[in-house]
């Protein structure tokens, strides 16, 4: 099993429409790194705050809970993992993302932060 995990959409958490695939948001800033990036996106997962409508997202989410499935839950997690690992910059030798967000000093007192939301995507090894 492997997974290829792509960005497909920035923004306020009210404007995302959701994703039948396992997903994971993050929130981020501007001029982030991409260090900054996969360790959020580690967390997320690590947490189990995985959305989607799939039973590979049910089998990342934190309420997973079956003996009868842990080979392939460990097995779906390790390639959610090795995804957020494998990440790379669309342009090669990027090293600062979002730079397009605005900073807003009442990001903490209003709870508009802005979110990055990553889908990941089974492929075929074939």
């Amino acid at each position: 099993m492997k997974f290829e995990l792509n960005h497909v959409d920035t923004c306020l958490p009210d404007f995302w429409s959701g994703h039948h695939l396992p997903h994971v948001q993050i929130p981020v800033y501007r001029n982030m790194s991409l260090k900054d990036i996969k360790q959020s996106l580690r967390y997320e997962l690590g947490m189990g705050c995985v959305m989607g409508a799939t039973e590979r997202a049910r089998l990342l989410q934190d309420d997973f809970v079956g003996a009868e499935n842990e080979k392939l839950a460990d097995q779906v997690t390790r390639a959610a993992y090795a995804a957020i690992n494998r990440i790379k910059p669309a342009k090669k030798g990027q090293r600062k993302f979002f730079t397009d967000i605005e900073p807003s000093q009442y990001e903490d007192e209003l709870g508009d932060s802005v979110f990055a939301f990553f889908v990941f995507v089974e492929i075929d090894r074939g």
